[in-house]
């Protein structure tokens, strides 16, 4: 069996090379297991794309670096495209969650037409991160009748053929808060998910996205898509 890992990267110099060193000694334990790491590098400036480089001689790698800033949504997208593996499992490169959390869980992989969603437990995020998540919980809900504990949670495996057959165009509407959006897809799509509990690390290096300025933004756009998810006509939906 294969596993692809996508990982949409951006200024993760420092974390990057422990965190493929951690996996890649991990995983290369395991009996009847390959895998790949698709890195989809996104704009960095840390010098991330000259360590992958150097990272590809030493690793199973696709290299999927871009000059400009996609965002994270396209990212991940391109990324899942570019896998290879029978499974996909997308993450962060913030080195927030370890192999360990997909070690545990080999036993407990999804079925066709299901992905396998984490809930961190506990989450080690700001508390600004975590009130907005809080918050859009409750909208999630409402919209979306979502039962999960973590609907944001960037711990997702699926298998690449499940993956394929989301709407682009529905995951496309979320250029920020992707797995937001892509849950709601998943719901909207009538995909199974079950939640897993993974542990959660504090980030020690690089700076997280949701500064506080920017998070009023963050709210009207992510609320704007998920209602465009929520009003969209599947049976007019092509684009698949």
């Amino acid at each position: 069996m294969k596993i692809s890992v996508v990982l949409p990267i951006h200024n993760e110099y420092e974390n990057l090379k422990p965190l493929l060193e951690d996996w890649s000694t991990q995983l290369e334990k395991i009996h009847n297991i390959s895998y790949e790491f698709i890195l989809v590098e996104d704009g960095s400036t840390d010098g991330t794309k000259e360590l992958i480089s150097n990272l590809e001689k030493k690793y199973p790698i696709i290299n999927l670096s871009s000059e400009k800033k996609r965002g994270y949504t396209k990212a991940v997208l391109d990324g899942i495209k570019s896998s290879t593996g029978d499974y996909i499992l997308c993450t962060d490169s913030d080195n927030q969650i370890k192999v360990d959390s997909l070690i545990k869980n080999l036993d407990n992989l999804p079925e066709e037409n299901e992905f396998l969603i984490g809930y961190r437990n506990p989450r080690k995020d700001s508390i600004n991160r975590i009130f907005y998540s809080k918050l859009f919980k409750v909208l999630h809900m409402i919209l979306f009748d979502t039962k999960l504990k973590d609907p944001s949670c960037p711990f997702v495996i699926g298998k690449r053929k499940t993956f394929n057959s989301l709407p682009t165009k529905l995951l496309n509407m979320m250029t920020e808060g992707f797995w937001w959006g892509f849950v709601a897809t998943c719901l909207k799509t009538g995909k199974k998910i079950k939640e897993t509990p993974i542990q959660h690390f504090e980030r020690k290096s690089g700076v997280a996205s949701y500064g506080i300025i920017k998070l009023p933004g963050i709210i009207i756009r992510n609320t704007t898509g998920l209602i465009k998810i929520k009003h969209f006509k599947i049976d007019a939906q092509k684009d698949i």
